[in-house]
């Protein structure tokens, strides 16, 4: 079945939409538009997913930019972008390492992304992601379906060094000699710059719709559940979901 994803730009913002088998588009993603900014995009064409991957996309947006100095104009989010594709053959394991070095003074994780297409029919596909030389993972992901991953706030991962992935597959499909897999790692490095010291910091803020300007938006109350911005953000929940609610607030 033909899938594909097209860009399409409306009054500053970028909407990305999904197209499976039809005319009628599925949107799954939309995106501000910045001036210095670089839209990472990937053309889906047909055949390039399968029924056993889909993209899951929450209200939070990703912005990808151009690895700027760190002044008060610039983005508070950097990304680094690994890409690895492989066949597996049946009964077939493997491993891959890939270290991301974060950017100076781009200490924390604010977004990761994983993108996974190809065979991925009986295939399993674990991402385990480590700060620095840590021997323990801070989290884990099933990586079999592609997925956008945002820590809790307020205590996202900080690193000293850098961020590690061990990508972990087996192929336990024995009724094809091989199958291709395919995979997209994106972390989303941000700094702390909190320019209107609203409590709030400014990637935050990009993330969902807010101003690093204006110190009033932390008051501000988008999704009508009761609950400010800086409570959400406190509170470890999404200020754009209704039924997302700080824990403890």
């Amino acid at each position: 079945m033909q899938q594909s994803m097209i860009y399409t730009h409306y009054q500053g913002w970028q909407y990305i939409s999904l197209y499976i088998g039809s005319r009628t588009p599925y949107v799954i993603m939309k995106k501000k538009v910045l001036p210095r900014s670089i839209i990472a995009g990937v053309i889906f064409s047909a055949g390039l997913l399968t029924s056993a991957t889909h993209a899951v996309q929450g209200p939070d947006r990703l912005i990808t930019a151009e690895p700027l100095q760190v002044t008060d104009n610039s983005n508070p989010i950097i990304t680094d972008t690994y890409r690895s594709s492989f066949f597996l053959n049946k009964g077939q394991r493997k491993v891959l390492w890939n270290t991301f070095k974060r950017p100076v003074d781009y200490d924390q994780l604010a977004a990761f992304v994983a993108i996974s297409y190809g065979d991925l029919l009986s295939v399993s596909c674990k991402i385990s992601l480590y700060n620095g030389n840590n021997t323990r993972p801070f989290k884990v992901l099933d990586c079999r379906r592609s997925q956008q991953w945002n820590p809790t706030t307020p205590n996202v991962p900080v690193f000293n060094t850098s961020l590690r992935a061990k990508i972990e597959l087996y192929n336990a499909d024995f009724t094809k000699s091989s199958k291709r897999v395919s995979l997209i790692l994106t972390p989303n490095f941000a700094n702390q710059n909190d320019i209107d010291q609203d409590g709030l910091p400014a990637w935050f803020e990009r993330f969902h719709n807010l101003s690093d300007n204006d110190a009033v938006d932390a008051a501000s109350d988008i999704d009508q559940d009761s609950y400010t911005a800086l409570e959400e953000y406190l509170g470890g929940s999404n200020p754009l979901d209704t039924n997302s609610v700080p824990v403890n607030p």
